[in-house]
């Protein structure tokens, strides 16, 4: 199977492919030989053992990149600040922030803008003992977070969310 002529992580949704994270078939299929005949020179070229590793590497990385990572301020009405995505598509306009209650924020996004949440994980903006804990919303679709100080207290706080 040839690779593809789209970057995994935007999908290629024109023809039904949503976003998601590569396989090895994405990357060259981990399986290059060396030309029996012309073997490449080990100093000044590529071997096919050198491309399959990359190849590896590259899925190896993929399953453990966040799909996003979102800087939220929240002094009361939460917002995205600022978006960094691995699909090259996203912008912080396709984020939907929902403010359930103090301290308690659900983001979402569509699927053919980014994979499906496998978990989400959040850290505080504010100095001092701030918590953040993070989880998959209740419909697959998003991350929801919580803030809390010190005492234990949903707070409303700035924090970064990663969307795993």
């Amino acid at each position: 199977m040839p690779s593809p002529d789209f970057l995994t992580y935007d999908g290629d949704v024109a023809n039904g492919i949503n976003p998601y994270r590569p396989g090895i078939d994405d990357v060259g299929g981990g399986q290059k030989l060396n030309d029996q005949n012309e073997p490449p020179d080990p100093i000044t070229m590529l071997d096919a053992r050198d491309f399959n590793e990359m190849s590896f590497l590259l899925v190896a990385h993929g399953k453990v990149t966040p799909a996003a990572i979102v800087l939220v301020t929240n002094a009361g009405t939460p917002a995205i600040a600022g978006v960094r995505a691995a699909g090259s598509q996203i912008v912080s306009a396709d984020f939907t922030v929902i403010h359930h209650a103090t301290g308690d924020v659900e983001i979402t996004c569509p699927q053919t803008k980014i994979i499906p949440p496998w978990a989400a994980f959040g850290f505080s903006q504010a100095i001092g003992d701030w918590r953040v804990s993070g989880r998959i919303n209740a419909t697959n679709d998003g991350i929801r977070l919580e803030t809390r100080n010190s005492a234990g207290t949903l707070a409303d706080v700035n924090f970064v969310a990663f969307w795993l």
